[in-house]
């Protein structure tokens, strides 16, 4: 298993721009939980701090396509120098905003400012990839999935790294200091990224024009499920970063709150690697029903925790079922769309994650304010048995939906930001 990453990091150029999109992906999992940390420990209140949250991450998630587009057409050379100072910028004005005690809506201005130029690196990172092998010839093989699933590993690794950088530096310098490496490390990842010129894919603007299908990929059978179910994934992630964090600083212990987030991001991990190496004969929306309520299941204990360590634990355990979760979703939105929509698809079901994790933040952060940490535990749960019960109330619509397998265009930007897993596809199901 390993030599065949060794195999697609040793093609020329593909260790270098990998390396620095790990450098300018990693303040994704910084500054969502940076803005809450600090938000909460400057205003002792969790509903603001999950406002300020969702305030940074619905721009993101709305502007992340269009930013996209803008460097696909433009180039990456041109787009994203101009992006990551904008974000950097973002977060700073949005840190002096608090330090100087200005209004709460300006604050959410400036941190709605950095979330909608926040740079999607995951998909540009992709497409690099996928240029980059489909110079050799071999845009569909092996070797392309291969380099797909080492992003992947880096996307888990970014999620377990974050979180202890958060609480080491919150608690150590000073709780805006997360918000200010963030804007450091985007800026020094993008450069470096959009100056390595060899492997960028080439601008659209500058290749014939091609034939253009109109009309949205959520108008076709069965996708808007699969959005909704994401949308509720979305809505465990987010409602229970902010219950795991505001649970270990009224235990006493605050630093265990990125400690705990980091187990989440291992057990998916684990739980990732164990699910997307074994091939499932059952039908496909049959397995993300599945994998939903386990997730639901696996949550259920968490309102009844009292200690960090029984925390820590079950964190672990409920992270192992994120990651079969994410894949299955993923890979149901792959199946429904046709090729020359992947992208679009995948953009659908991410950009629900994406609307989840900020109304959970939100809403975590109000029920932890009115009622402590039991209530607020009880949100993920509720967030996963909402995506189980919309994909078994139209599974059979989606068993009829589901296409045949296909390998998908050069360049799909696979598990696109801002919420990290495993690439979809990791397996395929031959059962209709």
């Amino acid at each position: 298993m390993l030599s065949i990453y060794r195999e697609v990091l040793r093609i020329p150029g593909t260790l270098r721009f990998s390396a620095a999109g790990f450098i300018a992906r990693l303040p994704l999992s910084i500054i969502g939980l940076g803005i809450v940390v600090y938000i909460s420990g400057v205003t002792g209140s969790y509903a603001v701090a999950g406002l300020l949250a969702a305030a940074f991450q619905l721009p993101a998630a709305t502007c992340a396509l269009w930013t996209s587009r803008l460097a696909d057409r433009h180039g990456q050379h041109r787009v994203l120098p101009i992006l990551v100072v904008i974000h950097a910028l973002g977060l700073i004005a949005f840190v002096l905003t608090v330090e100087s005690g200005l209004p709460l809506v300006v604050q959410a201005i400036t941190v709605a400012i950095a979330g909608a130029s926040q740079p999607a690196i995951g998909a540009i990172v992709r497409a690099r990839w996928a240029y980059t092998i489909g110079r050799l010839g071999q845009a569909s093989s092996p070797l392309l999935r291969s380099a797909f699933a080492v992003e992947s590993i880096v996307d888990e690794l970014i999620f377990t790294i974050g979180p202890l950088l958060v609480a080491t530096l919150a608690l150590r310098l000073s709780l805006a200091s997360p918000l200010v490496l963030a804007a450091a490390l985007t800026v020094v990842g993008g450069l470096l990224l959009s100056a390595q010129r060899a492997t960028e894919p080439p601008a659209s603007s500058s290749l014939p024009p091609a034939n253009e299908h109109h009309g949205s990929a959520i108008r076709l059978p069965g996708l808007l499920p699969v959005v909704v179910a994401a949308i509720g994934t979305g809505f465990v992630f987010g409602s229970f970063e902010v219950s795991a964090i505001a649970f270990a600083v009224r235990s006493g212990t605050p630093a265990a709150g990125g400690y705990v987030l980091a187990l989440w991001a291992l057990g998916s991990l684990v739980g990732g690697l164990w699910f997307g190496s074994r091939h499932w004969k059952i039908r496909l929306p049959t397995q993300a029903m599945i994998c939903y309520l386990v997730l639901a299941v696996v949550l259920i204990p968490m309102p009844f925790i009292r200690s960090v360590p029984a925390l820590a634990v079950a964190t672990f355990l409920s992270g192992a079922a994120v990651a079969p979760a994410l894949i299955s979703g993923f890979s149901l939105a792959e199946r429904l769309v046709p090729a020359n929509l992947l992208t679009e698809g995948l953009t659908w079901s991410n950009s629900g994650l994406a609307l989840g994790f900020s109304a959970g933040t939100a809403l975590a952060g109000i029920a932890i304010d009115a009622s402590g940490t039991t209530m607020a535990f009880t949100l993920p749960v509720a967030g996963a048995a909402i995506a189980a019960l919309v994909i078994a109330g139209t599974r059979r619509r989606l068993i009829a939906s589901v296409q045949p397998y296909h390998e998908g265009p050069p360049g799909t930007p696979l598990n696109a930001d801002p919420i990290a897993g495993p690439a979809p596809g990791a397996f395929r199901d031959d059962a209709r």
